[in-house]
């Protein structure tokens, strides 16, 4: 499995990063949550892969049939 969480989850911290610097207030609003949204998304799943890909490279010996 490749490492694709790296690029994921920094990308999904920037977008959450820009949509909270975003003032709610102001006409901005709507793009601030699309950044939001977009941001837990991509931050979501770059987390989701990383936990795969640990999952994967367990130090515990995987039981006879399971390799």
């Amino acid at each position: 499995m490749n490492a694709h969480d790296t690029t994921w989850r920094p990308f999904g911290f920037l977008l959450l990063v820009l949509g909270f610097g975003l003032r709610l207030d102001t006409p901005w609003q709507g793009l601030a949550w699309v950044f939001l949204v977009a941001g837990t998304v991509s931050a979501g799943a770059g987390l989701w892969m990383l936990a795969r890909r640990r999952a994967a490279d367990s130090a515990f010996v995987a039981p006879p049939g399971r390799q």
